[in-house]
């Protein structure tokens, strides 16, 4: 049936449930990406009334990362359980608590146990969305609705920093964390009502109305139902994290782990101190606050461009030269002089270059392993290269309390960006 269902969904026409579907999936990322990078943009005026050292500001940023690491990696796993339409309500419904009771913080543990939480919420969600994205499209639009989706999380940050431009001067840091929480809350009857459960789910667990659900879904996507289940569902494949570090596999999972480390690394370092630096080398708060903006817009556009460019020039090419064109905005911008319009537009442009290699990342990583450890494999380099994410915010801290500035930061976060164009070039796919 698995096979018959795919071949039914990759012939249907584009339903408006369909249609429906993405635009719930890219909202619901869009505001995970509010969620998550919206700290950036309240770091400058929080660190200010708690009078809060680089070091700790690091931990904070930190401690948000860590939780969707988490998330990614330890929570995921109840979608095989549950279901993934429960368990992103769930998750939906933990963040926006998370981020209401983030305005109400009164310390400074408190704080960083509501971004683990908001975290947890939001890495846990990523993967559920994506997959139904990938479950539910045809294969003729699937890379596109993906990208589309995907792109969600950047145009939440840019929607975060419009909005910090607006709330914070007049309600403060907490104005920002308010806004998401009643965002994702508002979200839930949308999601209650537009997204259906993985039909791949329902085909494995076989609960008591398989066949009724299963169909009740294909007749909103358009799609003659099935009139029975087969006598046994197809095994489900396992595979193992240390089938990774066989010989077959061990290089280009070292590889590929690598450069996600580097690669989360260098992003959330942009992601969660840009605002903060520019205020501190005197840029008006303003000001930081658009070019943050900026570079998160520019991640959707890169997200985009390099999926396109790829088809024409090659996907490991084209992370090549994004990384190291990303690498040589980041030196350009410690080189020249704070000009806003200068300024604005190197954080755009290192945004598109920078975010489009994670978005070719995605890509290159399914096309390394075979059908047996592919998902595993996948998994596991982007759960590794979190742990660069968690690593680089608050190393970035202990480097600010220590006296360095935005200058001496970019140059030394462009290497990491030359050495993951490299290791791209490296790997061998298989298809």
């Amino acid at each position: 049936m698995q096979s018959q269902l795919r071949d039914a969904i990759d012939s249907a026409p584009v339903s408006p449930a369909l249609v429906l579907l993405l635009i719930t999936c890219f909202l619901i990322n869009m505001v995970d990406g509010y969620d998550m990078l919206s700290i950036g943009f309240a770091a400058s005026p929080l660190s200010q009334d708690w009078k809060l050292p680089a070091d700790v500001l690091g931990m904070v940023f930190s401690a948000g990362v860590l939780g969707m690491t988490l998330g990614a990696m330890c929570l995921s796993p109840l979608t095989d359980t549950f279901g993934r339409r429960p368990v992103i309500l769930a998750c939906i419904a933990l963040t926006g608590c998370a981020m209401l009771l983030t305005a109400f913080a009164t310390s400074l543990w408190m704080l960083l146990a509501l971004r683990l939480l908001t975290g947890l919420g939001i890495g846990t969600i990523l993967a559920s969305v994506t997959a139904l994205v990938s479950e539910f499209f045809p294969e003729r639009l699937r890379n596109f609705a993906v990208s589309l989706t995907l792109s969600g999380y950047p145009f939440g940050g840019v929607l975060a920093g419009f909005v910090a431009a607006e709330v914070i001067p007049i309600h403060g840091w907490r104005g920002i964390f308010a806004v998401g929480g009643v965002a994702s809350l508002a979200l839930l009857p949308v999601i209650w009502r537009a997204l259906p459960e993985s039909t791949q789910f329902l085909l494995y667990k076989r609960p008591a109305n398989a066949l009724v659900r299963i169909n009740q879904i294909l007749e909103r996507l358009r799609i003659v139902p099935f009139a029975e289940l087969p006598a046994s569902p197809e095994p489900k494949i396992r595979s193992h994290i240390l089938k990774l570090l066989q010989s077959e596999h061990r290089r280009d999972t070292l590889l590929l782990w690598s450069a996600f480390f580097l690669q989360f690394g260098t992003l959330y370092f942009l992601l969660s101190w840009i605002p903060k630096l520019l205020v501190d080398s005197g840029v008006p708060e303003r000001l930081s606050i658009y070019a943050g903006l900026l570079f998160n817009l520019g991640g959707a556009v890169g997200n985009i461009l390099l999926g396109w460019l790829s088809v024409r020039f090659g996907l490991q090419r084209c992370i090549l030269v994004f990384a190291w064109v990303a690498a040589l905005g980041m030196i350009a911008f410690s080189q020249v002089s704070l000009i806003a319009t200068l300024l604005l537009t190197l954080t755009g442009l290192i945004g598109i270059f920078q975010q489009g290699v994670m978005a070719g990342l995605y890509s290159l990583a399914s096309r390394l392993y075979n059908t047996g450890v592919r998902t595993t494999g996948v998994g596991w380099g982007i759960g590794f290269g979190r742990f660069g994410a968690v690593l680089a915010p608050y190393s970035v801290g202990l480097l600010v309390a220590s006296g360095w500035t935005i200058i001496g930061l970019y140059l030394v976060f462009a290497l990491p960006m030359l050495l993951v164009g490299w290791l791209a070039t490296r790997l061998r796919p298989l298809f």
